[in-house]
């Protein structure tokens, strides 16, 4: 006969008591259980103080050297290429001939006008012949008032005549002029055309000048630097591509505005050429004029970090914990910066993170490292 099931449930409940009914001991110690920090991990570097400097910021600048002048030349009137005076390369002074035009036509038309400056001449004098012997009839009534008037009147007549003769005469040699292109300034022949013969129209560019003994280098500048530069001021320009060199550039233009695609400000510097050493349109770097000294402080370069367009350093204070103190990166080395702090002055009690650890925010708690 089988054991009803609450009898056995009762029996098993019995054996696992101990004497008296008390709960079994439990099968061993019972560990306390050990809850985890929150938060991050102290991170472990060195903290240095930062080193006092002056230093003196030298502004370095680069752009393009053109020359001072440069134009693009062709005959005002139009006329068939007859020849050309200088070649690709020459360098030619002011008022010396380039080219000139087929000038038989505007040569004719000076000579007759020529002719008619002649005839007028010559009408004046017979009209003034004229009226001087009327003028003497008069005075002994041999001639009347009206008489006199007429020939005061052709004789002012035979002078404005002469006067528009001229005026076709001078416009006919200004026009024979413009068959003949001459130099503007006195500068290098970078174009000609590349043969005579062909029909040109007024105005129609045959020959390129440039100016190579006065160069100019354009460049811009931040606000901060402009508002330090001034006119006159000298300039080291150099070109690395082929090592030439000046100490003699000015600064001769600096504008008064910034460039709203930029934000700087444009400056032009001249630069001299006697010796030809620079060539025009070549890339340059100037070094302008160091500003006056100012407070700095040397860090460690690792610790830089940019942030917001600018730079900060990772810095601890007292606390103990990481975060960026912004700066003005004033020169970089192999191992430290040179930066400048708002109002010059270092915060108390800020050291910098010579060696930043990885995974570093603002907040991590550090543990210094010393020795």
């Amino acid at each position: 006969m089988r054991p009803h099931p609450v009898a056995v449930l009762l029996a098993a409940l019995a054996c696992s008591r101990g004497p008296q009914g008390a709960p079994p001991p439990p099968p061993g110690p019972v560990e306390p259980k050990v809850l985890a920090a929150a938060g991050p991990a102290p991170a472990a570097t060195r903290l240095v103080s930062p080193k006092p400097a002056r230093h003196a910021p030298a502004v370095t600048v680069t752009g393009t050297l053109v020359a001072r002048q440069s134009s693009a030349l062709g005959p005002s009137v139009g006329g068939t290429l007859l020849r050309v005076a200088v070649r690709r390369g020459q360098e030619v002074k002011q008022g010396a001939p380039l080219l000139s035009l087929d000038d038989d036509a505007a040569l004719a038309t000076v000579r007759q006008a020529e002719a008619q400056v002649a005839a007028a001449r010559a009408q004046l004098s017979l009209s003034e012949d004229a009226l001087g012997r009327s003028e003497r009839l008069r005075l002994e009534e041999g001639t009347s008032e009206a008489q006199l008037v007429q020939a005061r009147a052709q004789r002012d007549l035979a002078a404005a005549q002469l006067a528009a003769a001229g005026a076709q005469l001078e416009a006919a040699r200004v026009n024979l002029a413009h068959h003949h292109l001459t130099a503007p300034f006195t500068g290098v022949v970078t174009r000609i055309p590349e043969g005579v013969g062909i029909a040109v129209g007024p105005g129609t560019p045959l020959v390129a000048m440039a100016t190579t003994r006065e160069l100019r280098l354009q460049t811009t500048v931040t606000q901060e630097d402009a508002a330090e530069l001034r006119l006159g001021a000298r300039v080291t320009v150099t070109v690395a591509a082929t090592g030439a060199h000046t100490s003699e550039a000015v600064v001769s233009v600096v504008v008064p505005a910034v460039d709203a695609a930029t934000g700087r400000v444009p400056i032009e510097i001249d630069v001299p050429n006697a010796d030809g050493r620079f060539l025009a349109n070549a890339f340059a770097r100037a070094e302008l004029p160091a500003r006056a000294p100012r407070d700095a402080w040397r860090v460690p370069a690792a610790a830089l970090v940019q942030r917001g367009g600018g730079y900060a350093l990772w810095v601890a204070g007292e606390d103990n914990r990481a975060r960026t103190l912004p700066v003005r990166l004033l020169k970089e080395e192999a191992e430290s910066a040179v930066v400048e702090t708002e109002g010059g002055r270092w915060p108390a009690g800020l050291r910098v993170l010579e060696a930043p650890p990885i995974g570093v925010a603002e907040g991590t708690p550090l543990v210094e490292v010393r020795g």
